[in-house]
């Protein structure tokens, strides 16, 4: 063998190694993550002294009020229902410790509790710990009726960062919710806050 056929072997053994890698790190997370290229995602949005955060383009943003930061509504027809991304926050007694996997359980526990207590119509819950850029995160999901006759799917990625827990709540119709998740789950991959660890 001369030298350029080893090189040309070598390149074509490159090459499957790295094809065989990127398979084997698994599939991506479906209600986690950002778009490679997003062309229905608006650049991101900053809170000063807070966070920034990736919101879908066209959507029409309303202000929070008490414990909501804000929420950004789908623009529909009259009458037609849509989807709906809301962030709101709570003070924590203290900071949850990321790496302490019983407290973020315990407090993955409480979230589906407390939805639990307030969705009283909603059905099939589920609870997940997850890591994202931040540190670990609760996701809860569930449908409920809709004001359209049918259910609606939420989604509520519970983040503690410092000594607020954020809820980013993402709603659809459930028929429609395929249509939605990559844009909810790049705004919830967006979610950085300005200080990682502070309040």
């Amino acid at each position: 063998m001369n030298r350029k056929s080893a090189r040309l072997w070598l390149l074509v053994l490159a090459c499957l190694i790295r094809f065989e890698c990127a398979g084997a790190q698994g599939t991506p997370d479906p209600w986690y993550g950002r778009q490679v290229k997003p062309k229905n995602i608006d650049n991101p949005r900053i809170f000063p002294g807070a966070f920034s955060i990736e919101l879908p383009k066209g959507w029409q943003l309303a202000p929070g009020h008490t414990g909501t930061v804000f929420s950004v509504v789908e623009k529909t027809r009259q009458s037609e229902a849509g989807a709906l991304i809301t962030l709101e926050y709570m003070r924590l007694q203290a900071p949850l410790d990321p790496l302490d996997q019983e407290l973020i359980a315990g407090a993955g526990e409480r979230e589906l509790k407390e939805v639990q207590a307030r969705e009283l119509s909603g059905k099939q819950f589920t609870s997940q710990i997850k890591k994202g850029e931040v540190g670990p995160f609760i996701v809860i999901q569930y449908n409920r009726p809709g004001l359209s006759g049918g259910d609606d799917h939420v989604v509520q990625y519970s983040m503690p960062i410092g000594t607020t827990m954020y809820r980013l709540i993402c709603i659809a119709p459930a028929a429609a919710v395929e249509k939605f998740r990559p844009v909810f789950a790049h705004v919830a991959a967006s979610f950085t806050p300005v200080r990682p660890g502070g309040s």
